[in-house]
């Protein structure tokens, strides 16, 4: 009978923990290392942030799923950390965590088992689950894929195969994919395998790569086949070499992205030329050239349209996902995601206008001392509010008035934008923060 009572127990605490999703382990990490030693389950770890809107998203609508709660509770120890706190920032260092939500799955002694990043149905959430398995299941470990690449590098089946193996890690490929690309002649340069590989890595490209260099040479194959995701890739490899240019301060390389943003098509363009001359002079800290470019950009563009135009564009943009929306609903399947869409796309200039200008006021707050400036950086911060106001463009005004030693409409501003985030349930300590330091008479700037 006391057995019979145990076993009822035993079920019940199971069907209880599956129908509360998945259940986090709360301890340290160390004792979740042990943990899994013990019960021989390999790791599953959230990385999130507090900012991260699909952490959230995942947090709220998908690991609370009784079904999801019951793949992962029996399969996993589950485990969640903040990678800008503590041992999160530790764990997200270690396996090169740089997107968030990032799933990382690990057995005990820490080696990867597989990686993957981004928000996603429960459906798809739970098909990890099964590539985890079946990876854990293999004997071919990554340790032996390396040492053989180094011998069979120049076999373009092998390095297919392996290419495989890295994606199935979360790991990136950009580079084998040009080793790839090398060994075929080019008439087998748009197979259905280098299509796979372009939807898996055209988020990795730059403009100098083999990969991309071939996406032009072979568009009228790849392009029909890519959809307009092929404009995407284009703007994933400007902007990825981009950052390479400010990081090593290489001005040629500047000129080559703003070219190669001129052969993108005006709605997928990531940015307009002098947006790349002021990120440019910004990032290299060439900061007289980035106010002289900041300064013509803001007045002679973005301070000239007027908020009429700015409805119009948007209302011709909500017309046109309201036409497409079933389509949406049939490809993403996800009904709060088409909404999330819709609501994006009904105010998506105006967004554009006004995060653009918040961009360069912000710039100014943390970069120039000169008055006129400022005075400027506020004019365009303002508007920035009357186009669309946010917490962001608000503590930039705010911070933009303390500067100027405007302390008490800086104050009032503040919390402003503290209230707006409040309403929104977005993060409020640093406007909190920001707060505080106006009225001890701090520096709220570096």
């Amino acid at each position: 009978m006391k057995k019979t009572l145990l076993s009822i127990l035993s079920l019940l605490i199971t069907l209880c923990s599956f129908s509360q999703g998945i259940q986090f382990e709360h301890g340290t990490w160390t004792e979740v290392l042990e943990k899994a030693k013990i019960s021989q389950k390999p790791i599953f770890i959230d990385v999130f942030t507090t900012w991260c809107g699909p952490c959230n998203m995942m947090s709220n609508e998908v690991f609370p799923l009784a079904e999801v709660g019951k793949v992962y509770n029996t399969n996993f120890i589950c485990y969640k950390v903040d990678a800008e706190k503590g041992e999160g920032a530790i764990i997200a260092n270690q396996y090169a965590v740089n997107a968030f939500p990032t799933y990382l799955f690990l057995k005990a002694d820490k080696s990867l088992i597989m990686k993957s990043v981004g928000r996603m149905p429960a459906d798809k959430f739970i098909s990890l689950s099964e590539n985890v398995k079946e990876e854990l299941g293999t004997s071919k470990t990554i340790t032996v894929w390396d040492k053989e690449y180094v011998q069979k590098k120049s076999d373009s089946s092998f390095l297919l195969a392996y290419m495989h193996k890295r994606s199935r890690l979360g790991m990136k490929n950009a580079a084998l994919f040009d080793e790839y690309l090398t060994l075929l002649p080019n008439e087998k340069r748009a197979t259905k395998d280098v299509i796979e590989l372009y939807k898996q890595e055209g988020e990795n490209l730059k403009i100098t790569s083999v990969a991309y260099k071939n996406l032009q040479t072979n568009a009228f194959v790849l392009y029909p086949q890519l959809g307009g995701y092929s404009n995407s890739i284009l703007s994933f490899a400007v902007e990825n070499s981009f950052k390479e240019a400010i990081k090593t301060k290489n001005e040629l390389l500047l000129q080559q992205v703003i070219d190669a943003n001129e052969n993108i098509p005006k709605i997928q363009q990531p940015k307009q030329k002098e947006e790349f001359y002021i990120g440019y002079y910004k990032g290299t800290k060439e900061i007289d050239k980035y106010v002289s470019h900041a300064t013509t950009y803001s007045e002679t563009t973005l301070m000239t349209v007027s908020l009429d135009t700015i409805e119009k564009q948007d209302k011709a943009n909500y017309q046109i996902f309201e036409q497409s929306k079933g389509l949406y609903l049939s490809m993403m399947k996800d009904s709060a995601r088409v909404k999330e869409l819709g609501d994006y796309m009904a105010h998506t200039i105006h967004s554009k206008y006004s995060e653009a200008l918040n961009d360069i006021a912000w710039g100014f707050f943390e970069n120039v001392s000169d008055t006129k400036a400022l005075e400027n950086a506020l004019r365009w911060s303002k508007r920035s509010l009357e186009i669309y106001p946010s917490e962001e463009s608000a503590d930039t005004y705010a911070n933009l008035l303390y500067k100027l030693g405007r302390k008490e409409e800086a104050i009032i501003k503040e919390k402003e934008a503290l209230e707006i985030a409040k309403t929104k349930k977005s993060e409020t300590k640093s406007y909190e923060d920001v707060i505080k330091k106006m009225k001890a008479g701090e520096k709220t700037w570096k």
